[in-house]
């Protein structure tokens, strides 16, 4: 298992899991979704690592410009028109290097649940 550092916006959504957790325990209601811990979109059409944004709803996406002779990144709206990543480190190096909060979600199978990998 390789050691990396933890992202501030995995670290974020894991705080407000817990903190979730606890008020739950308490028996406090539920709070509504925050951007420390949006709704998780509930299914993914296809299986692997995905990079999501949650404030925009928006999914990353990496393409190859025959124009411009180069691999181009963007955000796409829908799980459909994202790249999905095989394993885990590739999807990490990429949400690195994003400057914007973004999780990057799991799915096991086609239309499987969806859980945050980091």
């Amino acid at each position: 298992m390789k050691h990396r550092p933890v992202r501030e916006d995995y670290r974020r959504w894991l705080d407000a899991q817990r903190a979730a957790t606890s008020a739950t325990a308490r028996g406090q209601t539920r709070a509504p979704a925050t951007p420390a811990q949006p709704e998780l979109p509930p299914s993914l059409p296809f299986a692997g690592y995905v990079v999501w944004f949650p404030l925009r709803r928006a999914y990353l996406d990496i393409r190859f410009d025959h124009q411009r002779f180069a691999i181009v990144t963007q955000s796409v709206e829908t799980a459909d028109a994202a790249f999905y990543f095989d394993h885990f480190d590739a999807a990490y190096g990429h949400a690195t290097d994003i400057e914007e909060p973004c999780l990057i979600l799991y799915a096991a199978h086609p239309g499987g649940p969806v859980r945050v990998a980091g």
